[in-house]
Formats: structure tokens, C-alpha cells, sequence
């Protein structure tokens, strides 16, 4: 295959993921982490060249309000397509962000989500302290669902060791 041939596909990745649309976005975005899902299988995710950029527009897209279900797409498809992406491709610095979701959520899916993605953080050998805040606050919190509290309380023992 020619560099031609290579480019011409993650160009038009990058043309999906630099959308105007949200929707496009979080097509591009989801495209993303089936590719690295299969690279146990294919031996490499051909979107890999533009993982951090994929990683920069997860970090934007959490960084504003969650989307409102439209005809389209359920309320905050946008959170989840970027905190699953985020479990593959979270680095330490991703952490406050991460926190805030889990912090702020009120959508049990986001939040599910938001879990793994915090488990995803490396840390780097100091865990972020204000991801472990949340994450116990949130694991004591008895309006909370059993099944979270006990996510949470797991993705911190793993953040912090046993």
C-alpha cells in the first residue's frame, strides 16, 4: 500500500473527527475505539497515527455541557463516544477532567462510563488526589446505586494500589 493510499484514509478519519457536526464526531470518535478494540486481533489500529488528536477532541467535547437527545442521538452520546475513547487513550493529565465528570453526571451510563475511563489513568506513580476524592466520595454516597459505589470503590483501590 502506498503513502497515498494509507493517507487518504486517516485524512478522511480527520475530516470526521474535526466535524462541525457532533454527531459526525462522535461517529469519527466511536470508528476510533472499534479500531483499537480490534488491534488484539489485527495486530495495530490503523487510526493510531492520529490518537492524540482523537484524545485532544474527547478531552473538547467533555469539556462542554453534554449534547440534548435529538432525532438522532440519545442525551450526552457525546460524553460517552469521548469517555470510551478516553479508556483507551487516557493519560494522567486527563484525570481532573475525568473527575469532574464523574463528579457532576447524573446519567448512570455516563458515569459507568466515566469509571472506566478513570481506571484508564495511569498515575504516573502520585494518583491524582482530586480524582480520589471523587472517587471515595462517590463510593460512600448511599443515594447512589450499590452496583456504583462498589465501581468506585474498585477503580480507587486500583488507582491507589491494594
Amino acid at each position: 500500500m502506498s503513502a497515498d493510499e494509507v493517507g487518504i484514509p486517516l485524512q478522511a478519519f480527520s475530516a470526521l473527527l474535526h466535524s462541525d457536526n457532533i454527531a459526525t464526531v462522535c461517529r469519527a470518535l466511536n470508528m476510533y475505539q472499534v479500531a483499537a478494540s480490534y488491534t488484539r486481533l489485527s495486530g495495530g489500529n490503523p487510526l493510531e497515527p492520529l490518537a492524540q488528536d482523537v484524545r485532544q477532541v474527547a478531552r473538547n467535547v467533555l469539556s462542554a455541557p453534554p449534547m440534548e437527545a435529538d432525532e438522532e442521538l440519545r442525551a450526552a452520546f457525546d460524553h460517552l463516544s469521548a469517555l470510551n475513547v478516553l479508556t483507551s487513550l487516557a493519560e494522567a493529565e486527563d484525570a481532573d477532567l475525568i473527575a469532574t465528570i464523574v463528579e457532576d453526571t447524573t446519567d448512570a451510563d455516563v458515569r459507568s462510563t466515566a469509571l472506566l475511563a478513570a481506571a484508564a489513568v495511569p498515575a504516573d506513580g502520585t494518583p491524582n488526589p482530586r480524582l480520589l476524592q471523587v472517587l471515595e466520595t462517590m463510593a460512600d454516597n448511599q443515594a447512589l446505586d450499590e452496583r456504583d459505589r462498589a465501581r468506585a470503590k474498585l477503580v480507587r483501590e486500583k488507582l491507589t494500589g491494594p
